[in-house]
């Protein structure tokens, strides 16, 4: 039951961060000012929890909570204990068979964080705070 409930965990927060990169060309691209606008409201909220749990826990929350119901004293000694490594690593592994470093990860999001501001700023000069484009003046 807890290691579903640590796997759920993790699932929510991959879901979590492909949305996070793989919205940020709408930062950039304003097809559609309502989905840019939102985007930057939730990537914007992401990134301010991600900071300030990095600041707090030195981790982000949803790996601490993950790690705390997969070693639920259920499991918690066994031979098949999860791995104490951070949930962006355990995902590299699993999927490029890579083992980053924690130094890269923090590089890695640092960039990241910096484009998604950027594109903020983009989006709030070209669609508005409103969420309409604006008349263009010929």
């Amino acid at each position: 039951m807890w290691q579903v409930l640590g796997a759920l965990v993790d699932f929510v927060h991959a879901l979590l961060m492909a949305g996070w990169v793989l919205g940020l060309p709408l930062l950039f691209v304003h097809r559609w000012p309502r989905l840019t606008r939102r985007y930057g409201i939730f990537s914007v909220t992401f990134i301010a929890l991600s900071l300030l749990s990095d600041l707090v826990i030195d981790e982000c929350f949803l790996t601490t909570l993950a790690r705390y119901l997969w070693q639920h004293p259920s499991t918690w000694g066994s031979p098949d204990a999860p791995t104490q490594e951070w949930f962006t690593v355990r995902v590299t592994r699993f999927i490029f068979h890579l083992t980053p470093t924690h130094e890269s990860i923090n590089l890695v999001a640092k960039i990241l964080i910096g484009i998604t501001a950027v594109g903020a700023l983009v989006s709030i000069r070209k669609i508005g705070l409103r969420g309409k484009a604006p008349a263009r003046s010929e």
